[in-house]
């Protein structure tokens, strides 16, 4: 009698982790079993709003519902047991006719947490009508593979639409916000004008409401434009840009509100090749959000240092602080988007910003890279390519 090899076995499961779609994992499920078991046809049946569909079948013998699900058939199903029919036990349990050249069908339960998911029923023709130990129990490993691949794939799904509604929730309320703030930030930027010179309450009040707007208003870009990202909108508009000059409008931004750091700036740019081919506004909007992770990551009063050198073929921007750091388990996810940290939960932000300024970077060939210690700083590191560079 034939018997699957364990290296069959193991390429069985690895093409269930594999598997890229829902469409491609109901095939694999099923022509796995199959390939097991020797099979000559399978089919899979999924539950779908307490009712178990058929989402998947290997040939046309069986294309027409050969099987009937009753009572007794849901009973065994929950008890988790591999289920094997003879012919004519099968038509003596429901009303529906086997085709004629199957004699045998084997009903593999699909459960996770005492949860049906579905089932695999694998046809047999010939004489073979049970199944051996050793077939028993390479069925019971594979049924708790397939069962977990399939509770995978579902929360992935979840996951999806769960982030896709986030994502349009956040384009919403971005472009809903966005009018208001302008007219408000407007007035507010109106006032402080007329108030800033004056050594009153009230200008107090005012240089405060202005600080927030920038902020409110910062916030609100940077989620519009982590959907124009999403969306493939985000547009550059590309001339020659000195790069010294994006530092310093950036920092000049952030000294505005964040008075109580102070930025030590260490350029070493001095002719022409200080240049870059880019967008000066997307470049400026880099740099703030450097610029804004390490005032974050930074208790009041700890200097944040911006350092520019250059090669003869690439300009190099790094922002160093001497903040709380970035676990190494972080490094990898804070590029995602909205992602921060545990323990970062209660600093401001909505954990975009290196998300915005990868993207950035990408788009003008350069790169990113971080360097971090807990409890010592953070370095961003930036390398873009000179106009010679570029235009090469």
């Amino acid at each position: 009698m034939k018997l699957a090899t364990l290296e069959q076995v193991n390429k069985a499961i690895q093409e269930l982790v594999e598997a890229k779609s829902e469409k491609h994992l109901n095939a694999q499920l099923t022509e796995a079993a199959m390939t097991l078991m020797f099979a000559d046809c399978g089919k899979l049946y999924l539950n779908d709003k307490d009712h178990l569909k058929r989402a998947y079948y290997s040939c046309e013998l069986i294309k027409q519902n050969t099987f009937e699900l009753n009572k007794n058939v849901n009973k065994l199903l929950n008890e988790q047991s591999i289920i094997t029919f003879t012919k004519e036990q099968i038509e003596k349990l429901q009303s529906k006719k086997l085709p004629a050249e199957i004699n045998f069908v084997v009903i593999i339960p699909l459960v996770h947490a005492q949860n049906v998911l579905g089932f695999i029923a694998l046809y047999f023709k010939g004489d073979k009508n049970s199944l051996n130990a050793n077939e028993q129990e390479l069925l019971s490993m594979y049924k708790h593979t397939a069962a977990l691949a399939l509770t995978k794939a579902k929360l992935l799904e979840e996951s999806e639409k769960a982030l896709e509604i986030r994502d349009r929730f956040i384009s919403l309320a971005s472009h809903e916000l966005r009018t208001p703030l302008t007219s408000i930030h407007g007035y507010i930027q109106l006032l402080h004008s007329r108030m800033k010179e004056k050594d009153s309450v009230e200008s107090r009040w005012i240089q405060e409401l202005y600080i927030e707007s920038i902020r409110m208003t910062q916030l609100v870009k940077e989620l519009l434009d982590v959907n124009r990202i999403k969306q493939g909108q985000f547009a550059f508009v590309f001339s020659e840009v000195p790069l010294k000059e994006v530092v310093t409008r950036a920092i000049n931004r952030y000294r505005l509100t964040n008075a109580e750091h102070p930025f030590i700036l260490l350029s070493e740019l001095k002719d022409k090749q200080s240049h870059v081919v880019g967008d000066f506004d997307k470049l400026v909007e880099m740099v703030s959000g450097l610029l804004g992770n390490a005032v974050k990551f930074s208790k009041p009063g700890e200097k944040i240092t911006i350092s520019i050198t250059q090669t003869p073929n690439t300009i190099s921007l790094e922002v160093k602080d001497t903040g709380k750091g970035i676990s190494k388990r972080d490094i990898s996810a804070i590029f995602n988007g909205f992602y921060k940290a545990e323990d970062t939960s209660y600093i401001e932000g909505m954990g975009v910003g290196l998300l915005l300024a990868q993207h950035i970077v990408e788009h003008h060939r350069g790169k990113l890279k971080i360097k971090s210690k807990e409890n010592k700083g953070t370095s961003v590191i930036v390398t873009l390519p000179t106009i010679k560079t570029t235009l090469l």
